[in-house]
């Protein structure tokens, strides 16, 4: 469990006191860590590989020690170059291989992933999966399209707020940053259960402000945290 089961128990709270003022649907997710991110090893293993051994010989080179005379070569001299090329090349090439797996399994480590994964690649992966658990929940089924999502990846430390289209025509996109901001508070600061309760507050107040409760009020989505697992 990524909460503990008091937090579950808030964050529920939270939603059925927010939901009773207006005709709006919130949704709460969480994820450990919005995806595997597989591919970040394997860019800085192949980019370090590729890269790494012609810094190498360019340093070499630098020095000096590719310096060679001229002139006065006989066959003997150009077989025991042939020679050194192709045990040079073949050095190369198992110098490369050797970085690939050794920075391969380096950035395999998640903590190094993590300090590696560049923040768009992140951005990216964390709406990716906001969306897909948007459509995943009925979101976008509500009568009155007034489906808000709030989601948030732990370890991304990142958060998104998608809105369906009834909430959104009255509601700019903007205005759903000071709930990320909440959301993302309480997460850095070891607290997600209260990050999430300000959020839906928040979210809340600007559902009621355009789509306050009615005679009818039914609640159309359940109000329980959602815990899923990287993809």
């Amino acid at each position: 469990m990524l909460l503990k089961p008091d937090d579950h128990d808030r964050i529920e709270r939270a939603v059925a006191a927010a939901e009773a003022t207006t005709r709006g649907e919130i949704v709460c997710a969480v994820t450990d860590e919005a995806g595997t991110y597989a591919e970040v090893p394997l860019a800085w293993a192949a980019t370090g590989a590729l890269l790494l051994p012609l810094v190498a010989l360019a340093v070499a080179r630098a020095a000096g020690h590719f310096d060679y005379a001229l002139g006065g070569w006989s066959a003997a001299h150009v077989a025991a170059m042939h020679a050194a090329v192709l045990t040079a090349l073949t050095g190369y090439a198992l110098l490369q291989c050797m970085l690939f797996a050794s920075i391969f399994v380096l950035v395999s480590l998640a903590p190094v992933r993590r300090a590696l994964t560049p923040p768009s690649l992140k951005r990216t992966r964390v709406r990716e999966r906001a969306l897909e658990q948007f459509f995943a929940r009925g979101l976008d089924k509500t009568r009155e399209h007034t489906g808000v999502l709030i989601f948030v990846s732990l370890k991304d430390r990142r958060a998104e707020v998608v809105a369906d289209s009834g909430i959104n025509a009255k509601v700019g996109a903007a205005a759903w940053d000071k709930a990320i901001e909440d959301l993302l508070a309480g997460v850095k600061a070891g607290d997600p259960g209260s990050g999430f309760v300000a959020a839906i507050a928040l979210c809340g107040r600007l559902l009621a402000e355009h789509f306050p409760a009615g005679s009818e009020n039914p609640n159309e989505l359940p109000n329980a945290l959602i815990e899923t697992p990287p993809t």
